[in-house]
């Protein structure tokens, strides 16, 4: 069984699109919170998630949009963009967020956003809170996102934080906890978007880079009136 595995789509229709077509056919679909958020198609976005059947989560920006959670903690133009979401959704969509899980085992692995300590808010970005995650985790792996950066921390103590290499099979065995970095808002450098490809009867996983019509996002992102930074940054994936 084959399962794609992507993130922090941030309603980048097109980086999405191009992402799915490069991955091509897997048994199932995953994704580690934060559908919507920053980007111009979040109702697109949603939509199309929802024809290919993705088991989802439920990210930071997911529950702001949905019911105005923790705005509070929000940058000044993440709030925008999660206040503009809410009246761009229609009350189904919106309803459909906010019933995401935060945390939902499948496979052997357990998806989430940030952790297991805190499945909407903590980054993981360390061999010690990977392993804080898998020690509360009762399946063999975890899958998550909100870092924004593709990464594989392995029990045996090897860890690939942000610096995977790409299209090279890394075994899961015995444990991992694993990132597959952001569709549509990446931020380690490299503007391309990032998924992974989860091999569970070899128990691999295969980290990727897609190159994708980000001029076409940003054009969408400053004709729908958003914050100009958040097409500003795609060019640098920061």
């Amino acid at each position: 069984m084959k399962v794609g595995v992507v993130s922090d789509i941030h309603a980048n229709l097109v980086a999405l699109e191009t992402v799915l077509a490069e991955m091509g056919p897997v048994d199932a679909l995953w994704v580690c919170g934060d559908t919507v958020g920053y980007g111009p198609d979040p109702s697109d976005v949603l939509a199309l998630l929802a024809e290919r059947k993705a088991t989802i989560v439920a990210g930071n920006h997911d529950r702001a949009v949905a019911r105005g959670e923790d705005l509070d903690f929000f940058n000044p133009p993440a709030a925008v963009a999660a206040k503009m979401h809410q009246r761009w959704l229609s009350p189904a969509e919106r309803d459909m967020l906010a019933a995401l899980p935060r945390t939902l085992e499948t496979n052997n692995v357990t998806l989430c956003h940030g952790s297991l300590r805190d499945p909407l808010w903590e980054y993981v970005t360390n061999p010690r809170s990977a392993a804080a995650s898998l020690a509360l985790a009762r399946t063999s792996h975890c899958c998550a996102g909100h870092t924004h950066v593709p990464s594989l921390f392995r029990a045996d103590g090897r860890a690939e934080p942000g610096r995977v290499r790409y299209d090279v099979a890394y075994a899961l065995a015995p444990r991992a906890f694993l990132n597959p970095g952001s569709v549509g808002q990446p931020r380690d450098g490299d503007p391309r978007a990032a998924y992974a490809v989860i091999d569970l009867a070899m128990s691999t996983v295969t980290f990727h880079r897609s190159p994708y019509r980000l001029e076409e996002t940003q054009r969408r992102i400053r004709e729908r009136g958003l914050p100009s930074i958040f097409a500003d940054r795609l060019a640098f994936g920061l």
